[in-house]
């Protein structure tokens, strides 16, 4: 065993002894910013200019005292915001102490009964080795203060080896997942490079940690982009529309920006956030607050549903998967949308349509599978459903650069029920459309019941049908009558059948008969209780081919009765 996977298998042991996380549950779709108002903007007013945007949380900010928190947690409360405390108190290294519980503790006491408390930020960005002692932190956070989340973030996918301190990006996710327990899996991607690029990875990032977090039940966070910084541009409103709803169709359960409050430093270069550094609103602040009030809308219904899968159209992005036949809503193949199905508690399907082109709407027609009998879109201004009209299965819909479109698919469907299991052989076929659990149709299509009578049409060189879910005691019939009518074949049929020590249908369990071809119903007996194989046997299934060699194409069988004595 290498040195890798010793350390790792010990980091899994120490990470099983951290207890589960506690089912932190945002009630509302979480949306919130990194780097907000600095100490000596922590003002009611600062605040109040944060709730007008619809943000429903302020994250992580550094620099705040033990003094400077309940002051901005009292402001958010008169504002109606709540807030991520930073605390210095609050470390991976705290666990090296003896009594690092009482700390924990005396955190709690200091902020956990105030009602704008949203969590406490523990790190950003951690190394691997760093996952089991914030397991542990994390952990003793939801155990003494199960209300709050403790809150880590994580590296996006072009983050280095050593950075990771693990060899793939998925394995760095499965680690964290498994040692540290997090109540949310958040993680920051910015892809809109100041060249005009946008990186390769940024939907195989989304796709991962989707997965990561449907397998480990965690709700899955998307830090986005709306400050020029570094080699990062400066969003344009349809760019900070594409990030919000790529984000919302792979199924994230919470938003957070980077950043709110714009550093000197930054300004200086010209490079405004949502608000510049004197919390002055700038020129993205409409847009976000646009965006932030259709999530906090459709995040009502989104929080409470299941991501079931995201697909793509056009150029397939890289680690992505192409929209298949069998999807539920079929677009265009050559118009680049992702689109990403949910399902609710109660089985009801919906989907969320983005235009994945962010310079430019797009028009195009939506098809939806038969069983599809209505679509509701949900607003994203009201919450309320709207029934989109649809023409044989299909509709138009226009989508905004960047834009998406969350629709509720009523669906309507009738499974089949499984055959009953019957002691009897008395098949009449006197219910229309009901086949009496004939099934297997094999060189047979088209089989209905009507007017007394099973009827299907010869397509191929070996027709049979078959009745399983049988259970005949032994020795109950000594023959199989069977009433039937044929236009073309042979002249020559099979009945086999099989029993619990044979349950296939073989040709040492079966009997030749002479049928007429005529066109007219015919009845034949069948003596079955002479056969060394039926006798003192529990019946499981019987087969009938109406004719050897096959029929006349489209021509047809018409079977009456097949019934035991």
């Amino acid at each position: 065993m290498n040195i890798y996977l010793q350390i790792c298998a010990v980091l899994v042991l120490i990470g099983l002894a951290v207890a589960p996380a506690s089912a932190w549950e945002a009630d509302e779709y979480p949306i919130g910013f990194w780097y907000g108002p600095p100490p000596e903007a922590n003002t009611l007013d600062t605040w109040r200019i944060a709730k007008e945007a619809n943000f429903t949380f302020c994250g992580p900010r550094g620099g705040y005292s033990v003094e400077d928190n309940p002051k901005m947690l009292g402001f958010c409360q008169q504002v109606g915001l709540k807030a991520m405390v930073t605390d210095g108190r609050i470390s991976w290294e705290m666990t090296a102490g003896d009594d690092w519980q009482k700390t924990v503790a005396e955190v709690v006491a200091d902020y956990g009964a105030h009602p704008a408390l949203f969590g406490y930020y523990l790190q950003d960005e951690p190394n691997y080795r760093l996952f089991a002692p914030l397991g542990e932190v994390s952990a003793e956070f939801l155990k003494q203060d199960p209300k709050h989340l403790p809150y880590v973030n994580l590296f996006p996918t072009y983050a280095s080896v050593e950075q990771l301190g693990t060899p793939t990006y998925w394995d760095h996710l499965d680690c964290f997942l498994r040692l540290t327990k997090p109540a949310v899996l958040s993680y920051d991607h910015y892809c809109l490079m100041k060249d005009g690029s946008t990186r390769p990875d940024y939907f195989e990032n989304l796709a991962l940690i989707r997965e990561a977090g449907l397998r480990y039940d965690t709700p899955p966070w998307n830090i986005i982009l709306s400050l020029p910084h570094f080699g990062y541009r400066d969003p344009t409103d349809a760019e900070m529309r594409w990030q919000v709803y790529t984000s919302l169709a792979y199924g994230m359960k919470g938003i957070l920006y980077f950043t709110y409050w714009t550093a000197l430093e930054w300004e200086a270069q010209n490079e405004i956030a949502i608000v510049d550094s004197k919390g002055k609103p700038g020129r993205l602040y409409p847009i976000v607050q646009q965006l932030n009030a259709e999530m906090r809308t459709l995040g009502k219904t989104l929080l409470r549903l299941r991501s079931t899968g995201v697909f793509h159209t056009g150029e397939i992005p890289q680690g992505c998967a192409r929209l298949g036949g069998d999807a539920i809503v079929q677009v265009p193949q050559d118009v680049p949308l992702l689109v990403g199905f949910f399902r609710d508690a109660d089985g009801a399907d919906y989907a969320m349509i983005a235009n994945r082109d962010f310079s430019a709407a797009t028009e195009f027609e939506a098809s939806f599978l038969p069983h599809v009998t209505a679509v509701h879109q949900l607003s994203a201004t009201g919450g309320e459903e709207e029934v989109l009209p649809l023409v044989d299965h299909k509709l138009k819909l226009t989508l905004a650069a960047g834009d998406g479109r969350l629709l509720r698919l009523a669906t309507d469907f009738d499974y089949p029920e499984p055959p009953k299991t019957l002691a009897d052989l008395n098949f009449q076929f006197d219910g229309a459309g009901d086949l009496e659990g004939w099934e297997g149709f094999n060189s047979l299509t088209d089989p209905n019941v009507g007017a007394g009578h099973l009827t299907a049409t010869f397509a191929g060189p070996d027709p049979f049908l078959s009745r399983s879910f049988l259970r005949v005691p032994a020795d109950r019939y000594t023959k199989v009558r069977v009433r039937m009518k044929l236009a073309s074949g042979s002249g020559t049929a099979q009945f086999f059948w099989t029993t619990g020590p044979e349950p296939s249908f073989a040709d040492d369990k079966y009997l030749n008969f002479p049928v007429a071809c005529d066109g007219e119903y015919h009845e034949y007996d069948l003596p079955v209780g002479r056969h060394s194989k039926w006798r003192g046997q529990t019946i499981r299934a019987i087969r009938l081919d109406p004719v050897t060699g096959g029929a006349e194409r489209g021509s047809k069988v018409e079977l009456d009765w097949v019934i035991g004595e």
